[in-house]
C-alpha cells in the first residue's frame, strides 16, 4: 500500500485524479525498464541485509527525476518482502551479555592497557560466557534493527504486472480518506454479483444495497464516516477495490477528506481508466473467524448443521441481505446468521429496522463488540432483531442458544 507521502495525485480544489501511468505508447519502455530494474535487485538481496538492498536502490535512483515513481514502486515491492533476524543467538540476549561485561570493566579503551579493558576483551569474555565464536557476538550484536535484517522471501512480479499494481494502489490511497462510495455494477453475471458481495463481507466491510434492472447500486461506508478503528477500516477498504475490477461493468464515486484541512474533494473512477485487478476469480471468500466457528459448531453435536449456501435476500428494494450460513435441524427448523464486522450505531440501527419490517424472522446476527466505530461502549440489547455480541471469536455454543430461540 503507497503512503500518503507517495501519493500523486492533481487536486483542483473539486475533484481529485490519480496520476495514472500509461501503460503503454511513449515513455513506458523506460518505466517498464525501472520497474525490471528494481524487482532484480530485491531477487538479487535474497538473504543480504535490508541496508545493502537500500543503498542499492539507491545507486540506481542516482540523480533520476522520478523519484516519487521509484519509492512508491519500491514500497509496493517491500510489501511483497519478508525481512527477518538472521542470528544463531537472539541479539537481545548477546547484548545483556556483552553490556554486562562492559560495565563491570568501564571504562573500555581502544588500545592494549594493562589495567583496562577494550572493546574487543568484553567481546571475548561474552563469547566464553555464550559459548560461541567472538565472530558471533561482533556479527550480531545489533542483527534485530530493521537495516541489518535480511532478506527472507520475496514474491517476484512482472514489469508489467508492478506498474498496473502502482495505478491501483493510487486509487487505494486515496479511498483511505473517504467518507463514503457510492458503487454501481451492472451488466455482470449472477456469480459476479455473488462474487462481490462475497468481498464485502470478507473485509466486513458497512454497505447498503438497492438492486437496480441491470445490477445493483451499493453505497459503503468509508473509513472517514467512523471515530474509531479508522485505520483498520480504511485498509480493509482499499483491499476491497481490486475486488470491484473484477467486475465486467462498474463505476465508482467517493467523497473524499483530503489533505491537511480535510477539505471535500469527489474522486471518480470506472471502467474506462483501465485499472486491473491482482485478484483472481475464487468465488467464495471466508473470513478466519467463520471458519472457526463452523469447526466449533459442528463439534457440539445439537441436531442443527450449518451451511455456507445461503441466497440474497430483498429488503424491501431499500438494500439486500447476504446470510453468512444457514442452518437446518434435524427436526425441521431452519435458521441463518450474517456476521457483522466493522459497524456504527447508526448504521446497524437502520440496518436492524430494514430486518425487523422486511428480513427473516429466523435470524441471527452475530456482531463484533471489537470493530465498532463509535466512541466507548455502545449497546446492543434494544435493538429489534435477535443480537449475539462476539469479541475474537464467535462462541458457537452462545450461537446455538440464539438458534434456539429464532428457528422455525
Amino acid at each position: 500500500m503507497l503512503t500518503a507521502d507517495l501519493v500523486r495525485v492533481r487536486d483542483d480544489g473539486k475533484t481529485l485524479t490519480p496520476r495514472y501511468l500509461k501503460l503503454s505508447g511513449k515513455g513506458y519502455d523506460r518505466m517498464e525498464a525501472r520497474a525490471h530494474a528494481l524487482i532484480e535487485l530485491f531477487q538479487s538481496h535474497e538473504n543480504r541485509r535490508k541496508s545493502e538492498l537500500d543503498e542499492a536502490i539507491a545507486d540506481l535512483v542516482g540523480d533520476g527525476t522520478d523519484h516519487m515513481l521509484t519509492k512508491g514502486l519500491t514500497k509496493l515491492l517491500a510489501d511483497r518482502a519478508e525481512f527477518d533476524t538472521v542470528s544463531p543467538v537472539p541479539p537481545p540476549d548477546i547484548r545483556d551479555v556483552v553490556f554486562r561485561h562492559a560495565a563491570a570493566h568501564h571504562p573500555l579503551v581502544d588500545g592494549q592497557d594493562k589495567i583496562h579493558k577494550s572493546r574487543h576483551d568484553v567481546m571475548a569474555m561474552a563469547a566464553e560466557e555464550m559459548g560461541v565464536d567472538v565472530s558471533v557476538i561482533e556479527g550480531n550484536l545489533y542483527a534485530d534493527l530493521a537495516a541489518n535484517q535480511r532478506l527472507h522471501k520475496f514474491k517476484p512480479l512482472t514489469a508489467d504486472e508492478l506498474l498496473a499494481r502502482y495505478n491501483t494502489a493510487l486509487a487505494q490511497a486515496v479511498l483511505l480518506r473517504a467518507r463514503e462510495l457510492r458503487v454501481r455494477v451492472f451488466g455482470n453475471s449472477p456469480a459476479k454479483h455473488r462474487q462481490l458481495f462475497r468481498y464485502l463481507k470478507f473485509h466486513r466491510l458497512m454497505y447498503r444495497v438497492r438492486r437496480t434492472a441491470d445490477g445493483h447500486e451499493l453505497i459503503i461506508d468509508g473509513p472517514a464516516s467512523l471515530l474509531n478503528s479508522t485505520s483498520r477500516y480504511g485498509l480493509q477498504m482499499a483491499i476491497f477495490l481490486p475486488a470491484l475490477l473484477l467486475c465486467e461493468g462498474w463505476e465508482l464515486t467517493a467523497d473524499i477528506l483530503w489533505g491537511p484541512e480535510r477539505g471535500d474533494r469527489t474522486f471518480c473512477l470506472d471502467v474506462t481508466h483501465g485499472l486491473r485487478s491482482h485478484y483472481k476469480e475464487r468465488g467464495q471468500y471466508v473470513a478466519d473467524e467463520q471458519k472457526a466457528f463452523e469447526k466449533g459448531f459442528k463439534k457440539l453435536d445439537s441436531g442443527w448443521t450449518c451451511s455456507r449456501r445461503a441466497r440474497v435476500i430483498d429488503l424491501g428494494g431499500r438494500d439486500v441481505l447476504v446470510p453468512d450460513l444457514t442452518f437446518a435441524h434435524e427436526d425441521g427448523r431452519k435458521a441463518m446468521m450474517e456476521i457483522v464486522g466493522y459497524w456504527r450505531r447508526g448504521w446497524l440501527e437502520s440496518k436492524a429496522a430494514l430486518l425487523e419490517r422486511h428480513g427473516p424472522p429466523n435470524l441471527v446476527l452475530a456482531v463484533s463488540d471489537r470493530l465498532c466505530g463509535d466512541k466507548g461502549k455502545v449497546a446492543l440489547d434494544d435493538l429489534p432483531v435477535r443480537v449475539v455480541p462476539w469479541k475474537g471469536v464467535i462462541l458457537p455454543k452462545k450461537i446455538l442458544v440464539a438458534l434456539d430461540e429464532v428457528g422455525v
